[in-house]
């Protein structure tokens, strides 16, 4: 129902960026910010509904040794007053990766505006939580 306006905001903001940006068939949308983030923005047309995410990191596989540490930090970020800011973060098993998301119905975004201001948090989020694991899960080297 809202879609055609979303598109246009979209393209708006995409302008903006010196992009490109429409919704292909499925209602996607996928790009990167800054050379660091990938920020995906699926338009859901049985709900009105906008869902933006973005890969944070590799989570290491669910059989690391600081799996459940991770997992623990990970629903910590889900908390209200944490670092997720909101957004909330969830494990893709299968690509082992962590996700940070959110979902807004279509009219919250009724400008170029409203869309970057949800973006901008959105990856500062990924930026934050990317940081916060570098610093509590370190990479062990081999050898």
């Amino acid at each position: 129902m809202f879609r055609d306006q979303f598109a246009d905001v979209l393209a708006e903001f995409g302008n903006a960026l010196n992009l490109s940006l429409a919704l292909d068939d499925e209602g996607l949308v996928s790009f990167m910010v800054d050379g660091e983030a990938i920020v995906n923005i699926q338009y859901l047309d049985e709900s009105d509904f906008v869902v933006a995410f973005s890969p944070v990191g590799a989570f290491g596989g669910t059989d690391a040794s600081d799996a459940g540490e991770k997992a623990l930090a990970l629903l910590r970020m889900n908390e209200p007053g944490g670092i997720g800011e909101g957004f909330t973060f969830a494990l893709n098993e299968e690509a082992d990766l962590v996700l940070a998301m959110d979902r807004r119905s279509a009219l919250e975004m009724p400008s170029a505006d409203s869309l970057a201001a949800w973006v901008e948090a959105l990856v500062r989020v990924v930026r934050a939580v990317r940081e916060d694991f570098i610093a509590r899960f370190p990479i062990e080297e081999e050898g």
